[in-house]
C-alpha cells in the first residue's frame, strides 16, 4: 500500500487519515458495504507540487471498484459538487491510460463516491445532499446530461454518532476539536486551549499514539486552520457587506432609471403636443396667408 507524502502541507484531518489503512477505516464507517482490512487501497489525494500544498483533502481507490472523495469542512459550501467534478476528472486522468480511451471496447472504471464531513460551529442538518445540477444556470424538466451528488454529514459531537463511532480515528478527531473549542470558549487563549485538549486526549487514551507522535505538529496545524477560518469569516462578512452596498446602489440606480423613464415619457408626450400645436400654427398661418391674398385681390378691384 502506498504512503502519503507528509512533506505536503495538510490539515489535521488529512494528516490523520493520510494512510491507506486509515482511509479504508473512514470509508467503512460511512458505507453499508464493508471492505476487509487487506483490501488494496491507493491514496490518490491531489497535491500542488509548486506550493507544496494539497488540492483536495482525501481521495483514494479501493481495489478496482471505487474512487472515494472525502472533504472535511468547517463552513458549509454548496459548490462542492463543482469542486469534486474537477477533482474527479484529474483523478481519472491519473488512473486511465489515454490510449485505452480510443479503443472500441468499453473501458471499465472505478465508480466514484463523494462525501463531505462538516465540523463547523454553525447549525447544520444531520445529513444533506448537494447536486451539481442544482447549480445549472438553465434548468428544464428533462433529465440532465451530467450530474454529481455529494453527501454531507454533520460530524460534530451529538450528530451522526452511530456513524462517527465506527471509526475510532474520526471519533477521536471530533472529540479533540470539540475539547479545544470548549476550552477556548471558556476563556483559554487559543494555543493554550489546543495544548490542553491534546494533553487531555492523551490522558483519556483518545488518539493516544497519533498525538504522542505528532502533538506539536497537530497543534500547529489546528491553529493554522482556525486562523484561516477566522480570515474566511472576515472575507465572507466583507463580501456580504459589499453585496448589500451593491444592492443598495442597484436599487438607487433602478429608482433613478425609473424616474428618468417617467421624465422621458412626459417629454415625449409634450413633444407630441408641441408637434400638434405646430401643425395648427402652420394651418392658421396658411389661412392667414389666404385671407391676406383675398384682401389684396379685393383692394385691386
Amino acid at each position: 500500500m502506498s504512503k502519503v507524502n507528509h512533506n505536503f502541507k495538510a490539515g489535521v484531518f488529512t494528516h490523520l487519515f493520510g494512510e491507506p489503512e486509515k482511509e479504508l477505516e473512514l470509508y467503512n464507517a460511512f458505507s453499508s458495504v464493508q471492505f476487509p482490512p487487506d483490501t488494496p487501497v491507493v491514496d490518490l489525494t491531489l497535491a500542488d507540487a509548486l506550493y507544496m500544498d494539497r488540492v483536495n483533502d482525501l481521495s483514494f481507490s479501493i481495489g478496482d471498484k471505487l474512487v472515494v472523495f472525502f472533504e472535511h469542512q468547517s463552513t458549509p459550501n454548496e459548490n462542492m459538487p463543482l469542486r469534486d467534478l474537477i477533482y474527479c476528472g484529474r483523478i481519472y486522468e491519473k488512473l486511465i491510460d489515454n490510449a485505452v480511451m480510443y479503443s472500441e471496447k468499453r473501458v471499465l472504471i472505478p465508480e466514484p463516491e463523494f462525501y463531505v464531513l462538516y465540523n463547523g460551529v454553525k447549525p447544520f442538518p444531520e445529513k444533506t445532499v448537494y447536486r451539481l445540477s442544482d447549480s445549472y444556470n438553465r434548468r428544464n424538466n428533462s433529465e440532465t446530461a451530467l450530474d454529481l451528488t455529494v453527501t454531507v454529514y454533520n460530524v460534530n459531537t451529538g450528530h451522526n454518532e452511530d456513524i462517527v463511532r465506527r471509526s475510532e480515528s474520526l471519533y477521536g478527531y471530533i472529540l479533540l476539536v470539540a475539547k479545544a473549542r470548549e476550552y477556548e470558549q471558556n476563556g483559554l487563549e487559543r494555543a493554550k486551549a489546543v495544548e490542553r485538549a491534546i494533553k487531555e486526549c492523551i490522558e483519556q487514551e483518545i488518539l493516544t499514539e497519533y498525538l504522542r507522535n505528532n502533538g506539536s505538529e497537530v497543534s500547529n496545524m489546528l491553529l493554522q486552520e482556525w486562523k484561516i477560518e477566522d480570515a474566511k469569516a472576515v472575507w465572507q462578512r466583507e463580501a456580504e457587506e459589499r453585496g448589500e452596498k451593491r444592492g443598495e446602489k442597484r436599487g438607487e440606480e433602478r429608482s433613478d432609471r425609473k424616474w428618468q423613464s417617467v421624465i422621458l415619457q412626459k417629454d415625449a408626450i409634450l413633444a407630441d403636443k408641441d408637434a400638434v400645436l405646430a401643425d395648427k400654427d402652420a394651418i392658421l398661418a396658411n389661412k392667414d396667408a389666404e385671407i391676406s391674398k383675398l384682401r389684396a385681390q379685393l383692394d385691386q378691384k
